[in-house]
């Protein structure tokens, strides 16, 4: 489970400004939490957004000082996010800035907006719309890991309606008009360890 917060909306001009990872069982218990903070080397932008401020990533690592212990723990795993695109573009952009030779593809992620489609009733598909049709009690706040908290609930609210033969549709359509089908985690496994990764012990020659 992955949550990014950033300094805009287009991964090629702008930065990450914090990284949250929960590491999940495949029956989506938490297992494990990771987060920091990014120096993006720019100014941080939207802070009435997020909350961010340049002095709270004045000291803060830049992406590529954190890559190590990121790969450490998304290295294996299926990547999950509400919109996990967006995550996807602006990690596959600073694994370039950091010439890290990896990119993580759509195939490899499960979205957690998009299976909304499938395992809610209709409604806006929002973190917070999702989170509140679901029935759970926790709300995102645009920080990485509490946003990242909402997605990993809504992922477990996901699985136990698929074993109990709870979905909402059996097909969908995202907002590009994709088709959207149940269980995509069942998909992305195969994905995700054909993924060839980095041993993080040769990220010191980079």
């Amino acid at each position: 489970m992955i949550d990014v917060e950033t300094t805009g909306l287009t991964p090629w001009t702008e930065r990450i400004l914090e990284i949250a990872v929960l590491t999940l069982t495949p029956d989506g218990e938490t297992t494990g939490t990771w987060s920091t903070l990014v120096n993006p080397g720019r100014p941080v932008g939207a802070t009435f957004i997020h909350g961010i401020t340049d002095d709270s990533v004045a000291d803060a690592p830049t992406f590529s000082e954190a890559l190590p212990s990121l790969v450490d723990r998304l290295a294996g795993t299926i990547i999950v996010g509400h919109n996990v695109s967006f995550d996807l573009e602006f990690l596959n952009a600073e694994f370039k800035r950091s010439l890290y030779p990896v990119g993580i593809p759509r195939s490899a992620a499960v979205c957690t907006m998009d299976q909304s489609r499938i395992y809610l009733p209709p409604g806006r598909h929002s973190l917070a719309a999702c989170v509140d049709r679901a029935g759970i009690t926790i709300s995102p706040t645009h920080r990485a890991i509490d946003d990242a908290r909402c997605s990993a609930a809504l992922l477990a609210h996901y699985l136990q309606a698929e074993t109990a033969g709870r979905r909402c549709a059996d097909e969908a359509r995202d907002r590009d008009g994709r088709v959207v089908l149940p269980a995509e985690w069942k998909r992305a496994a195969g994905a995700a360890r054909s993924l060839d990764w980095l041993e993080v012990a040769d990220l010191s020659s980079l």
